[in-house]
């Protein structure tokens, strides 16, 4: 067997323990089998080694993996054939290559953590290393210092089998950090949150999964006559592991936001995940991405802006052109749910080249020959009747809200000088889809619709209302780019 201590290291060369549970996640990666010491993390990768090209390759990879976590030449490791030297060279705090040649007899008793209780009186029977506490008599040594103390010797030598609870992926991630002295303002809580989301980062990665939502919460001095906790909530358009962004998002709401008190204790939650879809990158380099993607530019914005001055399209059910979308307050929720559960007319639609949604599924009267041929005035055009599933190109590329009537001369439609029909008509009939008595006046569509072409705006959609001659009007609805 062949065990590995991880621990990461501050600047001034002490050890950061409540980082050990990150790195344990992220050692999850490379081996199942990972436990968690009192200030350390603990890998069994004796199985692993062959996958990742021997020790220095798994190293390598350990390190390549953290550096998110832990900064460069921060992070210690120390390998050794059983646990306790493993984590006994971790403690001597020399590089992990000096302290790997170390033999285990030569280790000093304070790296054991079943004999530190007992320096003094091990001091004082001249014990100080593991060897020289091997040599000392056995039944004495368990009447003196306890059967507890031989064990663990034995275990580090190997004699005795180790047991060890393995660690196990929590399914919602959930840490809490203690602010080094208490954040008068809420933009300070962004250096707190950064650590936080690290060990998330960690979580995700060890889950294969990304993360839809965050639940941040700041706990207050109680003394001040105060709310307690104060909270934030972020909600994501997409699954994501790109902590880079939601720390943006949780700059720009956190700015808004005053403490009433100063803060002492910061937690973050995971509110909803998500498995994240496989990507294949390109090697050339001119097809790789860079920069932010548009679902996160528009997080960034509606967290700047506001929710209510970001709007998205929505498709809606109906044959009316300006009925088709819809324009609604972003809501990165929404968003989430329409992209894990997408409906069955989502499904089936297809793109339009008009910049408009196709026509919902399931019969009624549309777009297609079986719902016009044969009832506008004069005979259908074949391109309309022949045009099939593409008749969606047909489509105007901006449609004008409200349609624009036109003005009429020796009964010609007009604009910028009279139009020329050239495709037409196409029957559009809205009408008793509802009983009469919840059906509103403007639900009843009844028009012919015409491609013509003006001397100087090109093509038009025009349309004309079938009502008696006398009132008629014609309107200009679209136009083609």
């Amino acid at each position: 067997m062949l065990w590995i201590a991880l621990q990461a290291w501050s600047e001034d060369a002490q050890p950061v323990p409540e980082l050990s549970q990150a790195l344990a996640w992220q050692a999850l990666a490379l081996t199942p089998r990972v436990t968690l010491a009192r200030d350390a993390a603990l890998m069994e990768v004796s199985a692993s080694l062959r996958l990742f090209g021997g020790l220095r390759g798994l190293l390598l990879r350990l390190h390549s993996q953290t550096h998110d976590l832990v900064q460069p030449g921060r992070l210690h490791a120390a390998p050794g054939s059983t646990s306790p030297v493993a984590l006994g060279r971790l403690r001597l705090a020399q590089p992990w290559k000096a302290v790997a040649r170390l033999p285990a007899s030569d280790l000093p008793l304070a790296v054991l953590d079943a004999a530190c209780p007992h320096l003094d009186a091990l001091g004082r029977l001249g014990c100080h290393v593991w060897g020289d506490l091997r040599r000392l008599p056995r039944d004495g040594l368990a009447r003196r210092l306890g059967a507890a103390l031989l064990d663990a010797l034995d275990q580090a030598w190997g004699d005795r089998a180790e047991t060890q609870h393995w660690l196990q992926l929590p399914e919602v991630f959930e840490d809490r950090l203690e602010l080094a002295f208490g954040v008068e303002h809420s933009t300070g809580l962004l250096f707190a949150l950064q650590r936080l989301l690290q060990r998330l980062k960690a979580w995700l990665l060890a889950r294969s999964l990304g993360v839809l939502g965050v639940r941040l919460v700041w706990q207050m001095d109680a003394r001040r006559g105060v709310d307690r906790e104060g909270e934030l909530l972020l909600r994501l358009g997409e699954p994501t592991q790109d902590m880079a962004h939601i720390a943006r998002l949780a700059a720009e709401h956190l700015a808004r936001v005053q403490l009433p008190a100063p803060a002492q204790w910061l937690s973050l939650h995971s509110l909803q995940t998500a498995a994240l879809d496989g990507q294949s990158r390109s090697l050339l380099p001119d097809e790789q991405r860079r920069g932010e993607s548009l679902g996160q530019l528009v997080e960034r914005l509606g967290a700047r802006l506001g929710p209510a001055r970001v709007l998205r399209w929505q498709a809606h059910a109906s044959h009316v052109p300006e009925r088709m979308q819809q324009w609604r307050a972003w809501s990165a929720g929404e968003l989430a749910r329409d992209a894990l559960t997408p409906t069955r007319s989502q499904r089936q639609k297809r793109p339009s080249p008009a910049g408009m949604p196709p026509s919902p599924p399931g019969g009624g009267q549309g777009w297609g020959p079986a719902a016009v041929a044969g009832t506008g005035p004069t005979a259908l055009s074949p391109s309309f009747a022949q045009a099939g599933p593409d008749r969606d190109a047909l489509l105007p590329t901006w449609l004008l809200q409200p349609p624009l009537r036109l003005s009429m001369r020796a009964d010609r439609p007009c604009y910028d000088g009279p139009l020329a029909l050239l495709v037409g008509p196409q029957r559009l009939e809205v009408s008793g889809w509802a009983p009469v008595a919840q059906t509103a006046a403007e639900d009843f569509v009844m028009r012919d619709y015409f491609i013509a072409r003006s001397p100087q705006a090109g093509l038009l959609w025009i349309y004309r209302e079938r009502l008696p001659a006398s009132q008629a009007a014609w309107f200009l609805h679209g136009i083609f780019a």
